[in-house]
């Protein structure tokens, strides 16, 4: 079939989607983040800096667009599943290495990294207590009040402001304006300036529940009780007891809840950590927006085998000696050139930092492998779970996926089509031409429509809910 006339969506297949391998790894239990693992760390806890300082988003003073912008800073979760261990050495940054001694340490890691999951799948993790930040961006509408909150999770690698284009796109139709309140974009853990805040503790491996756990945190004790217009201090302080409470038996759907469910956007990595946190307690949330999501079928071998994507980001350089520097090295490559130029100025700006003379990438290198090493883990279970229908089908679900003749996440035949009808209940699925798995990157003019298209069917099914 000539390209122009497939359909920019996948159709429901006939048949029920065929069920994963049949082995005890995938026997998921219970929920996905117990509740009760879901707590802040007892305070008081000293307060850091933001890392970077306040900034304008990139529509500036444009009145067409009436969103100010903040950044913010909260505790992550204090219960983590994994314990400190050593991390595998990566290839020195000041290029000392040979390129065949680069090669060895690269594989070397990979394996190491490979190994240790290998132990804790098998063997058990041994959780503990960490005091933990995390740094997310406010966006919020000036003058009224009213409309939806919006949550946007980054994929693997990225930061926060990567999202700007696309919520500049959403916002700016008066219909869009009048549907959203405000719009919250975080960074993990271990990504941009919430991993400068928690340097020297990322010494663990991460699981894609970890970030669920975190994300939970915030939405229980940390946003806001009322999408209000009063200004929140850099630090956010816990909402009342009563209301954490309130929140964890009826999360936003009870009459009395000030707020309307959480829609979220998840690209990646951050699809399926919504999946995941919306699987934990899907009484927080409205609808899910999930762009390529890293949610794939098991794959029983994925720790014995070299994991590409790990190799990738372990040899990726970390360092440069000027933010144009480093701007020109992006420019050689056709990854960073298919990006939109809006995206790659952000990344230079907001993904890099100043380290006393030398400029370097936030997320370093080993944290970008270890979530990618985390892939044998979080996507099987966002998709078997998916698949056995425990997200609740009361949430709106729509599938954001590459375009066609674009590489797709599984390549066995079909794979993508099944995926985006695991859970064929509310929802609907659109592929946005001309993407690859990047779409936020590479697409977010066309992304942020399709959001707006979105939340437009959502505000009225969530009013109708209150």
């Amino acid at each position: 079939m000539p390209e122009s006339l497939i359909p920019l969506f996948y159709p429901r297949p006939t048949a029920e989607v065929a069920g994963p391998p049949n082995l005890p790894t995938l026997n998921y239990t219970g929920l996905p983040v117990a509740l009760s693992s879901v707590y802040p760390p007892p305070d008081p806890l000293p307060k850091p800096s933001l890392p970077s300082g306040q900034r304008e988003p990139i529509w500036g003073d444009d009145d067409r667009i009436p969103y100010t912008l903040t950044t913010h800073i909260v505790p992550a979760a204090y219960f983590r599943e994994d314990e400190d261990i050593v991390l595998p050495n990566t290839p020195s940054a000041d290029g000392s290495m040979t390129k065949e001694e680069r090669k060895v340490c690269i594989q070397s890691a990979d394996l190491k990294l490979r190994e240790l999951r290998r132990k804790y799948e098998d063997e058990g993790r041994r959780p503990q207590h960490k005091a933990l930040w995390l740094c997310l961006n406010r966006y919020v509408r000036k003058h009224t009040k009213g409309g939806l909150t919006l949550f946007f999770a980054h994929a693997n690698g990225f930061h926060k402001e990567t999202w700007e284009p696309t919520i500049m796109s959403l916002l700016s139709s008066r219909e869009s304006q009048s549907l959203v309140q405000e719009i919250w974009v975080w960074e993990a853990c271990n990504h941009g300036d919430s991993a400068l805040l928690n340097s020297g503790k990322l010494n663990t491996l991460i699981h894609t529940r970890t970030a669920a756990r975190d994300l939970l945190n915030f939405l229980i004790y940390f946003l806001p009780s009322t999408p209000g217009l009063s200004p929140l201090p850099t630090h956010i302080p816990r909402v009342t007891q009563s209301e954490a409470q309130r929140r964890i038996r009826s999360g936003f759907l009870s009459p009395d809840s000030p707020r309307y469910p959480i829609c979220a956007v998840g690209h990646s990595f951050g699809g399926a950590i919504s999946t995941l946190t919306a699987m934990s307690h899907p009484s927080l949330f409205s609808s899910l927006f999930l762009v390529d999501p890293v949610i794939t079928y098991p794959n029983p071998e994925f720790y014995y085998t070299p994991s590409s994507l790990a190799l990738g980001a372990l040899g990726r350089r970390e360092s440069w000696k000027s933010r144009e520097d480093a701007r020109k090295g992006f420019l050689e490559s056709d990854f960073f050139r298919a990006w939109d130029p809006r995206i790659l100025d952000l990344y230079v700006e907001a993904a890099l930092y100043q380290d006393q003379d030398t400029i370097r990438l936030k997320t370093s290198p080993i944290q970008e492998a270890i979530v990618f090493i985390d892939a044998g883990t979080g996507a099987p279970e966002a998709w078997v779970r998916l698949w056995r229908k425990e997200l609740d089908s009361r949430i709106k679900l729509r599938w954001a996926m590459p375009g066609p003749g674009k590489p797709e996440l599984d390549p066995r035949r079909n794979a993508t089509r099944d995926r985006v009808w695991l859970r064929p209940e509310n929802c609907s699925n659109v592929r946005i031409e001309g993407s690859g798995h990047l779409i936020a990157q590479e697409r977010p003019a066309l992304l942020g429509k399709e959001i707006a298209k979105f939340i437009e069917e959502t505000l009225p099914e969530s009013r109708a809910r209150l």
